[in-house]
């Protein structure tokens, strides 16, 4: 093999390395808290919220509500029963609805990339 083509295998070998997720990049942490009034509304209304791809996600409810709360696309639940949390990893890129699973109504538009 030519030098020049051993050196641009070497180069593609260290791109695809860096692009595999595995090449030692630290992930981040992402807390996305849902508040709930006494009322059950959602404390400051509804909100955008963007995380990058492969974060550790943990969803807090606080406060009570009546209902799920649902993360489409993820189709993963926080049960009504009080204060809980949801732990995931962001691994599906793109635009995500989480919501009040009966009533339908928006909490968040969750952006994953």
């Amino acid at each position: 093999m030519s030098r020049r083509r051993l050196v641009a295998a070497a180069a593609l070998v260290a791109l695809l390395a860096s692009c595999s997720g595995d090449g030692g990049a630290v992930s981040s942490e992402d807390e996305i808290i849902l508040e709930f009034g006494d009322e059950g509304g959602l404390v400051g209304g509804v909100r955008r919220e963007s995380v990058d791809l492969g974060a550790k996600v943990t969803m807090i409810v606080e406060g009570s509500t009546d209902e799920q709360v649902h993360v489409h696309g993820y189709d993963l639940y926080i049960e009504p029963e009080g204060p809980g949390a949801l732990e995931f990893d962001a691994l599906i890129p793109g635009r995500f609805e989480v919501e009040l699973e009966q009533s339908g109504q928006l909490l968040i538009e969750l952006t994953v990339s």
